[in-house]
């Protein structure tokens, strides 16, 4: 029953993956990509909060595990943004304020 259960993560880390893949990075849909990345953020963060309670650390560590989860994904869904102009997605080193400009093809962001 348990390894059936680390099976399932690894399907729905492996979809989430491929899903990411073909939406994220070969989509050109921006509005799109802007609306579903927050969902995709929070749900891929809570598959792998799943899978930290399944592993049942020590009981601090698990607790500052998953507590440190909820900033990190409020701050990768604040620091990516997608690029109207090229579709891609551009991210802010080390979580730093959003950027400013398309990191692939240089443009102005318009918010």
């Amino acid at each position: 029953m348990q390894q059936d259960l680390l099976v399932t993560f690894a399907i729905i880390w492996l979809g989430l993956s491929v899903g990411s893949y073909m939406l994220f990075q070969r989509g050109a849909d921006v509005e799109r990509k802007r609306k579903l990345w927050p969902a995709y953020t929070i749900f891929s963060n809570v598959v792998i909060g799943a899978v930290i309670v399944y592993m049942q650390p020590p009981l601090p560590m698990m607790l500052g595990l998953l507590a440190f989860m909820v900033p990190l994904t409020w701050l990768t869904i604040r620091g990516t943004k997608f690029c109207a102009a090229c579709g891609r997605a551009t991210r802010a080193p080390f979580f730093m304020k959003p950027a400013g400009k398309c990191s692939h093809c240089q443009k102005p962001f318009q918010y």
